[in-house]
């Protein structure tokens, strides 16, 4: 039965948090206003908003008039400040994987117009889940196009997308690495769990479970 690994993307395959920084960048370029960022972090902080919330509700500010507007943003961006910050050790560990015919997918609670560009970059292709942002007549809503990937979220996308490559769920897992407690539902579904930089509850629960803990 082909297996697969699943990556995080902040924090594990990513030495920072990719929202965080994109943040910080639309408040410096001006797409951004520093009122709207603080607010929008306030209801985040607040639990009126969920992770997945916050990005659409931000996206309507930094890319007014659609993902028209956002690509050129994404695409000198992300490869300026991401690329540089992946884990030299998580990339050995995807590429281990793939040698050895596992299939990697990145499965992260960022928006897609930054993952996307991040998997291609690793020559994942299209192997990637993360939180997509809902778009009509051209323009985001505000709104999520389907589950926040994050905590049971990512349990759903993960669900979903085994089914579409008729691989058995949960037994197509065999490895997820994550440093978020947010995680524990799918860590929890894996062969091989490993916790990735962790924090200080995941590493709680995983030296209490025997997982591996590790540093990328």
């Amino acid at each position: 039965m082909p297996s697969v690994a699943i990556f995080d993307l902040d924090y594990t395959l990513l030495r920072g948090s990719s929202g965080l920084m994109y943040v910080q960048e639309a408040i410096k370029s001006g797409r951004l206003p520093l009122w709207m960022a603080g607010y929008v972090g306030l209801l985040y902080r607040l639990k009126i908003l969920n992770f997945g919330q916050a990005h659409a509700r931000l996206i309507t500010r930094v890319a007014r008039h659609g993902p028209d507007e956002a690509a050129p943003f994404f695409a000198e961006w992300v490869p300026r400040r991401l690329f540089p910050r992946l884990s030299p050790v998580g990339l050995e560990r995807l590429r281990a994987h793939r040698q050895a015919g596992l299939r990697v997918v990145i499965v992260s609670a960022s928006i897609e117009e930054i993952v996307r560009p991040v998997a291609q970059h690793l020559n994942l292709g299209n192997d990637y889940l993360c939180t997509r942002l809902e778009v009509k007549d051209h323009h985001y809503t505000g709104q999520l196009d389907g589950p926040a990937c994050y905590g049971e979220g990512k349990v759903e996308w993960v669900r979903r997308w085994l089914v579409e490559q008729n691989l058995p769920f949960p037994e197509a897992i065999d490895y997820v690495y994550t440093d978020s407690s947010s995680d524990l539902p799918l860590l929890k579904l894996a062969r091989h769990p490993v916790a990735v930089n962790p924090s200080p509850r995941l590493e709680k629960v995983a030296r209490a479970r025997g997982w591996p803990v590790e540093k990328f």
